[in-house]
């Protein structure tokens, strides 16, 4: 029926093409990875806005790659073939002589650099009356890269953390650098953990005493730690797929005299709920552990406390803070989170209606480099 090779090579693969986009289509999406420990992109919808301004065409490709048939099959292949051949490199993460595992460095475009830069000084102008203050996280990949072969060279993010300092401090932003505090405690304590890309609660902790000093916040409080988990493994472990990882201790920070902590609740607007815990402790026995820093992350909630100030506070944020709000709330009447890759309402309404005073923008280096929800939320 097919007389040489390319023609049944050609069949096969027109197969191929319509099994996997039937499959697509018939398969339920599915809400999270446990082989990528994330959560994967959902079917997009399509409106005016979206589509004007680039997001439906960007969501739309990464719900296809993220709910492609067998993706989590196809991961694993890779990874194993990775592993077989010998790459020191595994789904973008390298593994440390010392346990870490330590993804690539990403640096923005001069064009991402410029929207990021040119979205903050629009949001600068238009509340001058507000106090802002911006901190880049250094990733484990700048503070810890003494720790890998020789033979890895990973990009420069203090080259680049340098000038989005620069460029922020020129669109009339304090910005907040915590490098010097965490090249100094580096080899003392534990800044980040071993199997994911987030700072630990320590390294949070560390990085607010340097807020606090910036921002001049008012917590009294003394913390020790409280282990919650032994046995955790992050997202860089799920996404490397190496074996024999060092598995993690997952703590919270707990005031030494509860009695003197100020009882804060939280609101979440989408759910309809609230509650007085930071912490959802069901989730330390999900794959996703480090959930139980607030749980999943929401796209707008509020945090009131019966302080003595009345500064509001308006918090943009990655997930990076999800550990470091506890030490915010002591300081601050109310806060009120936002996560720009989630929220689609108006931060100028929230503005207004809630009376902020201040602005704390807090992003790793690396989700900052590749963000562009950001830039769309402040110049909506």
């Amino acid at each position: 029926m097919f007389k040489s090779f390319e023609e049944k090579l050609a069949v096969i693969f027109i197969a191929f093409i319509v099994v996997f986009s039937f499959g697509s289509i018939i398969i339920p999406d599915k809400g999270f990875s446990a082989v990528e420990n994330r959560v994967l992109e959902q079917r997009p919808t399509l409106t005016p806005a979206t589509y004007i301004e680039g997001r439906f065409e960007k969501k739309a490709e990464t719900y296809v790659n993220d709910q492609f048939v067998l993706r989590s099959f196809f991961v694993k292949c890779k990874t194993a073939l990775d592993l077989t051949i010998g790459k020191l490199n595994s789904g973008g993460v390298y593994k440390s002589g010392s346990g870490y595992l330590i993804d690539e460095i990403e640096i923005p475009s001069a064009k991402n650099k410029k929207v990021i830069t040119d979205s903050l000084k629009s949001f600068s102008r238009n509340y001058p009356h507000i106090k802002s203050y911006f901190l880049i996280a250094p990733t484990v990949g700048n503070i810890m890269k003494h720790k890998l072969p020789l033979s890895v060279k990973l990009k420069d993010q203090n080259a680049y953390m340098d000038q989005m300092f620069k460029d922020i401090s020129n669109a009339g932003i304090t910005p907040i650098d915590v490098r010097e505090e965490f090249m100094a405690n580096k080899n003392s304590v534990q800044l980040y953990y071993h199997t994911d890309h987030h700072w630990t609660t320590t390294g949070a902790y560390i990085a607010f005493n340097k807020a606090k000093e910036t921002m001049s916040i008012d917590n009294k409080l003394q913390y020790k730690k409280l282990p919650v988990r032994n046995d955790f493994r992050g997202t860089l472990a799920s996404k490397s797929g190496f074996p024999d990882v060092t598995e993690d201790t997952m703590e919270i920070y707990v005031p030494d005299k509860p009695e003197e902590e100020l009882q804060s609740v939280i609101f979440f607007s989408e759910d309809r709920m609230k509650t007085t815990s930071y912490y959802q402790f069901d989730n330390l026995d999900k794959k996703d552990a480090y959930t139980v820093f607030g749980g999943w992350n929401h796209p707008y909630y509020t945090i009131k406390t019966p302080t003595n100030s009345t500064e509001k506070l308006l918090l943009v944020k990655d997930s990076y803070a999800n550990c470091f709000i506890p030490f915010l709330t002591q300081g601050y009447r109310e806060i009120v989170v936002v996560d720009p890759r989630y929220f689609f309402g108006s931060l100028d309404e929230i503005i207004k209606r809630e009376g902020i005073t201040q602005t704390l923008f807090l992003y790793n280096a690396n989700t900052l480099a590749n963000d562009e929800s950001l830039s769309m939320m402040l110049t909506q």
